[in-house]
C-alpha cells in the first residue's frame, strides 16, 4: 500500500498513536489524532477544490470511516503505511464529492473531469502531510518556550518579517531573535521524531 521511497522518507504515524485511538475511551489519543489528522483532511479537501462545507462533510466522513475500521485494526508496516491508507480513504471521498457534484450539473453543459488519482494529488497530499505534521509539532511546542521566543518566531515563519522588524517589535537583540528561532526549530525537530518512533 506504501506509494513509494518518498512515502518512507516523510513522517509515519507513531504505531502507538494508532494502537492507543482503538479504544475509544482514550480521550487523549483521540484528541493527539484529532489535532494532527483533522485538519490534514479538510485541508487536502480544500486544496483539491472544494469549498468548506464539502471539506468538513469530507473530513466528518473520513472521521466515520475511521472509527469504525480502528476497531479492528492492526498495524502492520509491511502491507503499507498509515499515510497511504488515509489517503485512500479522502482521495475516495474527495472523488465522490466531485462526482455527485457533476451529476448535479449534468444538464448544465458546465462538466469537468474528475480529478485523476496521479502525480498532482499525490503531491498534494504529500504536501499537506508535512506541512500539517509541522503545524502540529510546533503548537505541540508552543508552551514548553519563552512567550518572546514564540513571537519572535511566529513572525519569522508566519509572516516573513525580517530579524531587524522582529527586534524592532519585540524589543530584542538580533542575537536573541536567532537563538529562539533555533530553539524553536530544535524543538520542533524533536517533536517530529517523537511521531516518527512507534
Amino acid at each position: 500500500m506504501a506509494d513509494s521511497t518518498s512515502e518512507n522518507s516523510l513522517n509515519p504515524t507513531r504505531a502507538s498513536l494508532l494502537l492507543r485511538i482503538r479504544d475509544n475511551k482514550d480521550a487523549a489519543a483521540w484528541e493527539e489524532f484529532h489535532g494532527l489528522y483533522a485538519p490534514l483532511l479538510y485541508n487536502y479537501a480544500r486544496a483539491r477544490g472544494l469549498n468548506h462545507d464539502d471539506a468538513e462533510d469530507i473530513r466528518s466522513e473520513c472521521y466515520e470511516s475511521l472509527v469504525r475500521q480502528m476497531q479492528d485494526f492492526e498495524y502492520d508496516r509491511s502491507r503499507g503505511s498509515f499515510k497511504a491508507w488515509l489517503r485512500t480513504i479522502v482521495v475516495r471521498r474527495v472523488i465522490d464529492r466531485m462526482r455527485k457534484r457533476k451529476e448535479l450539473r449534468a444538464d448544465t453543459a458546465i462538466l469537468r473531469e474528475l480529478p485523476a488519482a496521479n502525480d498532482s494529488e499525490a503531491e498534494t497530499w504529500n504536501s499537506e502531510w508535512r506541512k500539517q505534521h509541522l503545524r502540529f509539532c510546533v503548537e505541540q511546542v508552543k508552551p514548553s518556550v519563552p512567550k518572546t521566543t514564540w513571537q519572535a518566531f511566529k513572525m519569522l515563519a508566519e509572516t516573513n518579517a525580517s530579524v531587524p522588524e522582529v527586534c524592532d517589535t519585540l524589543k530584542l537583540t538580533a542575537n536573541q531573535v536567532y537563538k529562539a528561532k533555533a530553539r524553536m526549530l530544535e524543538l520542533v525537530r524533536e517533536r517530529l521524531k517523537s511521531l516518527e518512533a512507534d
